[in-house]
C-alpha cells in the first residue's frame, strides 16, 4: 500500500485526528510491552482499549498446565464468579487470568501492581481510581513487580505518577531483596504496601517485612488489610484469602483513604 494511501486510511480511521493516532499508537505499543512482562504462564490477558475502558476486549485464552501450588488461586476463580451476583455493576467483576487496564482519565496519576484480589475486582479498582493504570495476575510473585516496572519506565508510563499501590505478597515470600530494588527503581514517589492476610506460612514472614520496610522508609506507607479484615470472615470466599464483594470495598477505600492522607502532607 502506498505511504499517501496508508496516511489517509489511518487518518479516516481515526476520524481525521492526527493526535489520537499518535495516542492510540503509543497505547498498542505500551500493551504490547506491558503484557510481554506480565509474566504470563497463559496469554489470557485483557487490555482495555482507549476508547472503552468500562468494556475491555479479551484476547483468545490459551490454558497452560497447572501447578500444584496454585489450586487455591484456581478455587478463587471458581467462587469469583458468585461476584458476578454480589456486585452492583457487573463491570467491577472480571474473569479472566490477568489484566490490563488503562486509566479513564489522563495524565496517569496512580499504578497499581497486584495478583489474582486485583485482577478479580480491577473494574471496581478502576472504578474508585479513574486516573490509574492496572496490571494483575493471577498467582502473581513479587518479584515479577521488578520487571514490570522497568518495562514501564522503558516506556515512559511511570513519568509524572506520583502514587504506586503494590498488592502482592499472597502467593509467596518476599524477598527482602527484591523490594528494596523495586523501592529503589520507584524512587521518591509514595508507594502503599497492602498488607496481606491469608492462612498461608509465609504470612509472618511478609507482614514483618512490610513492617520494618515502612518503618525505615518515609515514602513507603501501610494498607494495614491484615488489621480491617481479621476476624472478619465474612470478607472472604471459602479460602479465607481473596476477598468478596463486602470485603473488597473495605480493602480498596482503605487504599484510597490513606493515599488521600499521604497527599494533604506531602
Amino acid at each position: 500500500m502506498p505511504p499517501q494511501m496508508l496516511r489517509q486510511l489511518t487518518a479516516h480511521v481515526a476520524r481525521v485526528n492526527p493526535f489520537r493516532v499518535v495516542k492510540i499508537s503509543l497505547l498498542f505499543v505500551m500493551s504490547l510491552a506491558l503484557a510481554a512482562c506480565m509474566d504470563e504462564n497463559t496469554s489470557y490477558a485483557v487490555k482495555p482499549g482507549p476508547e472503552n475502558l468500562s468494556a475491555p476486549a479479551r484476547t483468545a485464552a490459551v490454558t497452560a498446565p497447572q501447578k500444584p501450588e496454585r489450586y487455591l488461586d484456581q478455587m478463587a476463580i471458581i467462587d469469583a464468579h458468585k461476584d458476578f451476583s454480589q456486585s452492583p455493576n457487573p463491570d467491577y467483576v472480571l474473569d479472566a487470568r490477568s489484566v490490563l487496564r488503562f486509566p479513564k482519565t489522563y495524565p496517569i496519576g496512580v499504578i497499581i501492581i497486584g495478583d489474582s484480589i486485583l485482577t478479580g475486582w480491577s473494574g471496581y479498582f478502576a472504578h474508585v481510581f479513574p486516573n490509574a493504570l492496572i496490571s494483575g495476575r493471577v498467582g502473581r510473585q513479587f518479584s515479577s513487580a521488578i520487571p514490570i516496572w522497568k518495562t514501564m519506565q522503558q516506556t515512559r508510563i511511570t513519568q509524572g505518577v506520583g502514587d504506586v499501590v503494590i498488592e502482592l505478597g499472597t502467593n509467596g515470600e518476599v524477598l527482602p531483596s527484591d523490594l528494596q530494588e523495586l523501592l529503589r527503581m520507584i524512587g521518591h514517589r509514595q508507594v502503599f504496601l497492602v498488607m496481606p492476610e491469608m492462612p498461608r506460612s509465609w504470612e509472618h514472614e511478609v507482614q514483618q517485612l512490610y513492617l520494618q520496610t515502612a518503618a525505615t522508609h518515609p515514602n513507603v506507607h501501610l494498607v494495614r488489610w491484615d488489621l480491617l479484615s481479621r476476624d472478619h470472615p465474612q470478607y472472604f470466599w471459602t479460602d479465607l484469602v481473596h476477598p468478596n464483594w463486602q470485603g473488597i470495598q473495605v480493602m480498596v477505600h482503605a487504599i484510597a483513604h490513606d493515599i488521600q492522607k499521604t497527599e494533604t502532607t506531602h
